[in-house]
């Protein structure tokens, strides 16, 4: 029941996200999408910094190479209701966000289980105009 309430939870996330134009539309506009992949595991991100340019699309692999649950979330990115865009991932578990940013600037990542930011799993996107 849980697993069913966390992935409605997760769908809910991606629907608003993409409803207030934080995720990308697949293509790009004005410039090329770019792809990178975050390996999750043993309380941190590799790589943990990314960079970004405004309005193009930031497609992110996320892979959970850990032994427990890990999740990636953008406290920055605020939208009403919910703590920001979040994925969380099971151990083995393998999947892909797309975002876009309009504002230049450092967009701080977490992993928001109990203790695992304060251990290091942090990261960010550092947007270039």
């Amino acid at each position: 029941m849980k697993l069913i309430a966390g992935l409605v939870a997760l769908g809910l996330t991606l629907l608003v996200a993409v409803t207030i134009g934080v995720l990308g539309r697949g293509g790009s506009e004005g410039g090329s999408s770019k792809t990178v992949e975050i390996v999750l595991a043993d309380l941190r991100f590799s790589p943990n910094q990314l960079s970004a340019k405004v309005g193009v699309p930031l497609t992110v692999r996320l892979t959970n190479r850990g032994l427990e649950r890990h999740d990636l979330n953008f406290p920055s990115l605020h939208m009403p209701g919910l703590e920001g865009v979040e994925s969380i991932l099971a151990p083995g578990e393998t999947r892909t966000i797309t975002l876009q940013f309009d504002q230049p600037g450092e967009h701080t990542f977490i992993c928001t289980l109990p203790g695992h930011a304060a251990a290091g799993m942090t990261g960010a996107v550092i947007v270039r105009p």
